[in-house]
């Protein structure tokens, strides 16, 4: 990672010890304790870095658009029109290097891997219906009312959550060709995931401005910008708090799934209410990071500061 992924250094650290700073982040705490998961980390970012056409790193951002686009069979009914988002010539090479490299790996290497990730288990069961679709060259319905297709459609997760069973239940070396794929499918969306991870590090050539953070709880922490609201005497605050998260790992030995949820508030001069819900992120780290750019954002261009959620101005006009 020495050109391409540089300023993600501000916040990962010395090279030597990227990969793991960088599973850490994007919150796969399993990864960052596992040597060999943190080589095929490594083997990743290679593929980004070297990967050519690509002027801005910006590009690799739309990595995390992998999961709505590669192994997703292409989608021809009469009469249905259906878009899938664009990756891009340079991120599809990527995509299909990552891909390469992971078909390569053993089965025991790839339940290794999914164990230090975390992959989830809707995650494989979504990449096993695809595989099996594309194998069998599309998928028939003979289903005639809603209430046909909904039972169909209960009956096929069924089936699909009986076969991703299969990785749990048999020995590596025994898995079926699609389970087997499934997994290096799903692996492929997480590894594409870190990249776009590392190219939103990459991004920015200096840190946002610190914020004093101050733990109230394992869950939840907030801090004080120290800096007044344009136009008023009054302090933002930023807060992170812990969200509860609904998937689970599809092994057990897996580290635990978390997420977190940063916002800003503050009140105007008259008592009312601002709140910026923010987003979502992986980690408690990440999700820091992201409201100290929010806040310095907002504070040196208050104008054009506005909420995610309604696209509204967050400091309003005087």
């Amino acid at each position: 990672m020495a050109q391409r992924f540089e300023n993600a250094g501000l916040v990962l650290g010395p090279v030597d010890g990227r990969s793991a700073a960088l599973c850490r982040f994007a919150g796969r705490p399993g990864a960052e304790r596992n040597t060999a998961a943190l080589a095929v980390v490594d083997a990743a970012l290679d593929i980004a870095e070297q990967v050519e056409g690509l002027d801005d790193v910006r590009q690799l951002m739309r990595l995390w658009k992998a999961a709505h686009v590669w192994g997703h069979p292409a989608v021809d009914v009469p009469g249905l029109r259906v878009e899938l988002p664009q990756l891009g010539e340079a991120n599809t090479v990527v995509a299909g290097r990552l891909q390469n490299l992971l078909e390569h790996l053993a089965p025991e290497q790839l339940r290794e891997l999914g164990i230090a990730l975390s992959v989830s288990r809707g995650t494989v069961a979504l990449a096993l219906d695809l595989v099996e679709e594309a194998a069998a060259g599309g998928r028939e319905s003979r289903a005639e009312s809603m209430e046909e297709i909904l039972r169909e459609e209960l009956l096929n997760e069924d089936r699909i959550g009986d076969a991703v069973d299969v990785l749990l239940l048999e020995a590596p070396g025994g898995w079926p060709p699609l389970q087997r794929a499934a997994l290096t499918l799903a692996l492929v969306w997480d590894f594409a995931d870190l990249i776009a991870c590392a190219a939103q590090l990459s991004v920015e050539d200096s840190l946002p401005a610190a914020l004093l953070w101050q733990a109230s709880g394992a869950d939840h922490i907030c801090a004080s910008a120290r800096v007044t609201v344009p136009g008023t005497d009054l302090l933002v605050w930023a807060k992170v708090d812990s969200e509860p998260f609904d998937g689970r790992t599809l092994w057990s030995q897996a580290a635990p799934v978390g997420l977190w949820r940063w916002s800003l508030d503050w009140e105007r001069e008259d008592g009312s209410k601002v709140y910026c819900k923010g987003g979502r992120s992986p980690s408690q780290t990440a999700a820091r990071w992201k409201a100290q750019w929010a806040t310095q954002k907002l504070l040196t261009d208050p104008d054009r500061a506005k909420s995610p959620m309604t696209g509204e101005p967050l400091i309003l006009p005087r």
